[in-house]
């Protein structure tokens, strides 16, 4: 077997594993984007301001107002 010959199941499987990873992080991503959304709504709930709601949590003030709008 030649060096140069091409590996359906390895390529089937690194393919795979790309694309696991890459879904691992986007469900990363999304867990902490909800995190900081209920976050915001509960900081709101306590009578914090928005802006140092926005501090804390690391997000934008305009998101963080969207959010509490939202709830």
């Amino acid at each position: 077997m030649s060096i140069f010959e091409y590996d359906k199941e390895e390529e089937e499987r690194k393919l795979r594993k790309a694309e696991y990873e890459a879904g691992v992080e986007s469900g990363i991503a999304e867990g902490k984007r909800l995190a900081q959304k209920e976050g915001t709504i509960a900081l709101s709930r306590l009578g914090l301001p928005v802006e140092q709601i926005a501090m804390a949590l690391q997000v934008d003030v305009e998101l963080a107002k969207q959010w509490i709008g939202d709830k």
